[in-house]
């Protein structure tokens, strides 16, 4: 009986992003799908803003939380909190993925799972403040994780070479797969990749089988803010409820295509970011038709 209920028990996760408050982004769409799938959630804030950075906003708040972070990381050690998981997005400074490393070191438990998402760019540029300091810090956040969720245009700057344009090759996006997964030691799902105008999904790769699995959805034209949270908080829930790789990377390729068609659909303005909310069940009813599987 014992063991019965240690596997029903639930992970408790962490995790470590940006609140922008006004958008359905980083910090405001990964709580509601993280804890949707059956995960019990704590939250680090990383940094306090109006709106996301990105266009079409402009004059936004910016609130740094570093030493806030602190304080907070003090009381949880003197109440020995541990965490089953980790997801780590948007980190708005160097020291920021100092302290992050150290977070991974005294509150994850053994076995953890480690989720990155090293935002730091987009559509071939770096996030606004961004340097090459950053970007090789981000690479060695890359080694703490046990996966990392990297964009075309993140995998670019981590490997240090120019930027791929569309329509990416199959041997580019292999190419870069094998350098992430010898970076990082780590599992990679690399996200945004197409090899026409149709289709865009992910690929991703384990630690120990460099044989890549693609999955893919319709494409929808135009840019849209967000996508890459939803897709990174879906793959974590997934992970963290054990579940397998390729299921976590496909179902959240399976789940962006819904959101971004509903928000189309909708008439919604995607610089607030994605309609994700309505779909919420099906996140679910994916999770526990895995569950059935094992």
């Amino acid at each position: 009986m014992k063991k019965r209920c240690d596997h029903l028990k639930q992970p408790r996760v962490l995790l470590i992003q940006d609140i922008s408050a006004s958008c359905r982004i980083s910090m405001n769409v990964a709580v509601p799908v993280v804890s949707c799938l059956d995960n019990w959630v704590s939250i680090l804030p990383t940094a306090l803003l109006s709106t996301h950075t990105g266009q079409p906003f402009a004059d936004y708040t910016f609130l740094d939380l570093t030493e806030e972070m602190g304080n907070i990381l003090r009381h949880w050690k003197s109440l020995g909190i541990l965490f089953d998981g980790i997801l780590i997005g948007y980190l708005g400074s160097h020291s920021q993925i100092e302290l992050v490393k150290g977070i991974i070191k005294e509150f994850a438990k053994e076995d953890a799972q480690i989720v990155l998402d090293p935002a730091m760019a987009d559509q071939g540029v770096l996030y606004p403040g961004f340097t090459q300091e950053y970007v090789e810090a981000m690479a060695e956040l890359c080694k703490e994780a046990t996966v990392i969720v990297p964009n075309i245009t993140e995998a670019c700057f981590l490997m240090q070479q120019p930027c791929l344009t569309k329509p990416y090759r199959l041997s580019d996006i292999e190419a870069l797969l094998d350098g992430l997964r010898q970076l990082s030691q780590s599992a990679v799902i690399l996200t945004g990749v197409t090899f026409d105008a149709r289709s865009i999904g992910a690929a991703c790769a384990s630690e120990e089988r460099a044989a890549a699995d693609y999955f893919f959805a319709p494409a929808y034209p135009g840019h849209f803010d967000g996508a890459g949270d939803l897709f990174t908080s879906v793959v974590g829930g997934f992970l963290f409820q054990k579940q397998p790789l390729a299921v976590a990377t496909e179902t959240a390729v399976s789940y962006n295509n819904k959101v971004i068609e509903r928000t189309i659909r909708n008439g919604v303005e995607a610089f607030y970011g994605l309609q994700f909310e309505t779909d919420l069940p099906y996140l679910i009813a994916q999770l526990q038709k895995n569950k059935l599987k094992v």
